[in-house]
């Protein structure tokens, strides 16, 4: 009996870190609001449009994931202070105090306005979503840092993930009978059936439960790493480094440390820490392909002073102003031809599956081929499936549902590589404060894409509004060959 007993506890301490990883998916699946949102944004234009005046100009929903992405960044860089502090437990705990409060009182907002809903739904739950958004990605390294681009990509699947079901959920709960948007806009088509429109604002309180049970879930589950605790380790040789450095006059290590790994930037637990002038590398297996990382922790004031810091930023800003129109407007654009709502929630649907899946590989990809080289071809195949993306509508529905599913397989990997090339760039102990200096540049994005895609959309159409989203990419592609190579 003892020794069944210890053969349980010891198979849960080697399974414990993927609970953790479980534990960091159910605090990101309520928070993916923008793989949602093109959705939840065509009943939100249908109420509004259905409740007021004709002549009365609507304001665009896209002011709600505009206001969303700006509180979130802002959140991000706080929560890497607040979860030094406190611990990230705490910091998630807090969060789901804001966003889930946020989403309820978003039932009353509805009724009263747009710009009460852009503040509650928009700003508020964006808070919340962004303090959740920077403590469990450190906290999975921990414990698997020999598979970081796997551990990162796993976790990520729950941002983003979490919409197969959502999406799934806000058409069957609002529009159960598939019923037809019946009214002709400039643009797009109106959902004015009242069964419809009157499901609308208790759908916010649904939600809003959804948020409290998810993330109390994870929140049992996340937790760093304990004494006795069993996490993958950093075998530490003194073999020849990869790259061959001078030795410090003040080092009193020596030889730069090697560490065997799949593929790692983190320090072993326990290991000393490498004096200025030192650098530890990864020595990958023969059949592998060898990459070198110098292990670095920067402060975000160190970090401003490089310069791919803003590499990252420009190239980050290039392509979340794709982001912004995929996801809001995919839906919308789709019903000017395609009248089948559960159809094209479906496609929002299967998209978000593609996107989880995605996230894996593009995790791994950096892994083998090293975060520039993937980052490259990240931007660059943005760039050419948003070509082709206006199209595709008026070829056939299948076409059009095959093609978002590609667009948002694609643009997922700015979830994976970003933040990989920010923790490879800059470390892990300041992480969430220096990834949110790069996000920031969403927060400009988010300010001016609303007016700039209205002024595409009214004056040139669809389809320069989905070029410009390829003019964007190819200039953050060539940004980011100015990117220092991985190290």
């Amino acid at each position: 009996m003892s020794v069944l007993l210890t053969n349980c506890v010891q198979r849960f301490k080697t399974w414990r870190r993927y609970f953790v990883i479980i534990g960091g998916i159910f605090i990101y699946l309520p928070i993916g609001v923008p793989w949602y949102f093109g959705n939840l944004a065509t009943y939100i234009n249908s109420y509004y449009n259905s409740n007021l005046p004709a002549d009365h100009d609507v304001v665009d929903p896209q002011w709600i994931f505009s206001a969303f992405f700006i509180a979130f960044s802002l959140a991000i860089i706080a929560s890497g202070y607040i979860s030094n502090m406190y611990g990230p437990k705490m910091t998630v705990i807090v969060a789901l105090v804001i966003h889930s409060s946020a989403t309820f009182c978003s039932y009353f907002a509805i009724k009263h306005s747009m710009v009460a809903l852009i503040i509650t739904f928009g700003a508020v739950g964006g808070l919340g979503a962004g303090l959740a958004y920077g403590p469990p990605l450190p906290v999975v390294i921990k414990w698997m840092p020999r598979r970081i681009g796997l551990a990162s990509g796993a976790l990520m699947t729950g941002f983003g993930g979490g919409a197969v079901f959502y999406n799934e959920l806000i058409t069957f709960y609002i529009n159960p009978e598939n019923l037809k948007p019946d009214a002709k806009g400039p643009h797009t088509t109106y959902f004015t059936q009242p069964e419809v429109l009157n499901r609308i604002p208790t759908l916010f309180l649904v939600l809003g439960g959804l948020t409290v049970g998810l993330q109390m879930i994870g929140v049992l589950l996340l937790r760093n790493p304990e004494e006795g605790d069993e996490i993958e380790t950093l075998e530490m040789n003194e073999s020849s480094p990869i790259i061959p450095e001078k030795k410090s006059p003040d080092s009193k290590y020596g030889e730069p440390a090697v560490i065997e790994t799949e593929s790692s930037f983190a320090q072993p637990t326990g290991a000393p820490e490498p004096h200025k002038g030192t650098s530890l590398s990864a020595n990958v297996s023969s059949e592998k392909v060898s990459m070198a990382y110098e292990l670095v922790e920067k402060t975000p004031l160190e970090a401003l002073k490089t310069l791919d810091l803003y590499i990252l930023w420009l190239a980050l800003a290039f392509n979340h102003y794709g982001y912004i129109i995929k996801n809001n407007y995919y839906k919308e654009f789709g019903q000017l031809v395609i009248d089948n709502d559960h159809f094209l929630t479906t496609t929002g649907t299967v998209a978000t599956i593609g996107v989880s899946l995605a996230r894996i590989l593009w995790g791994i990809a950096t892994d083998w081929l090293g975060t520039k080289a993937t980052l490259l071809v990240f931007t660059a195949c943005t760039t050419v499936a948003t070509v082709f993306w206006y199209f595709t509508l008026f070829i056939s529905p299948a076409l059009y549902m095959f093609w978002v599913i590609l667009i948002s397989v694609v643009f997922t990997g700015a979830f994976i590589l970003f933040p990989l090339a920010a923790l490879r760039c800059f470390g892990e102990k300041h992480y969430a404060t220096n990834y949110g200096l790069i996000l920031s540049s969403q927060i400009v994005l988010n300010i001016i894409s609303p007016p700039i895609t209205k002024l595409l959309l009214i004056n040139f159409g669809w389809f320069w509004l989905f070029f410009s989203i390829s003019i964007c990419n190819f200039l953050g592609t060539l940004a980011l060959l100015f990117l220092k190579e991985d190290r």
